[in-house]
């Protein structure tokens, strides 16, 4: 069964990652939903991509069951902020965001969810990126596995609270 994927933001990064996983087919168009502020930006994604989008960035934390945040670093304060008492427990959240710490994630939410903290790097927008990843102790192996196989890139995985 796939799993229903939010992607809050979908520029660059965001598109890319949309790109990938519907081309390795772990997800159908119907499978996605993603956020982007302008009507521009949700037209020509909606026309490339072929997946919903919406302005509510709500409506993504409410359908997804992984959500990767996907929106430059200086925006995650204010969209955490707007999302953090929509998203369950059981969802998955998953940060491309340098410099934000899984305890960071923990006080942005007010209180412990489910993290993965990403770092990919920039040949991940042609398909052929690596990235390095660290998920809290929320995380069950087979839920990073998953999370990690919807990204389509090469991962070196590590735990801890970095």
């Amino acid at each position: 069964m796939s799993k229903k994927l939010g992607f809050i933001g979908c520029g660059n990064m965001g598109k890319a990652m949309i790109h990938g996983v519907m081309a390795s087919g772990k997800a159908q168009a119907s499978d996605i939903l993603a956020s982007a502020k302008t009507e521009s930006s949700r037209e020509k994604n909606a026309a490339e991509l072929g997946i919903r989008l919406t302005a509510d960035n709500k409506s993504v934390a409410e359908f997804a069951d992984i959500m990767f945040l996907a929106v430059k670093p200086q925006y995650y304060e204010e969209v955490i902020a707007e999302i953090k008492d929509t998203v369950n427990d059981d969802e998955i959240i998953v940060s491309i965001a340098p410099g934000k710490s899984l305890s960071w994630f923990d006080e942005m939410f007010g209180k412990s969810l489910k993290v993965i903290r990403t770092m990919p790097n920039t040949p991940a927008m042609v398909g052929e990126g690596m990235m390095g990843v660290c998920a809290n102790e929320r995380v069950s192996q087979a839920e990073l596995d998953t999370a990690v196989s919807y990204t389509h890139l090469r991962a070196h995985e590590t735990r801890g609270n970095l």
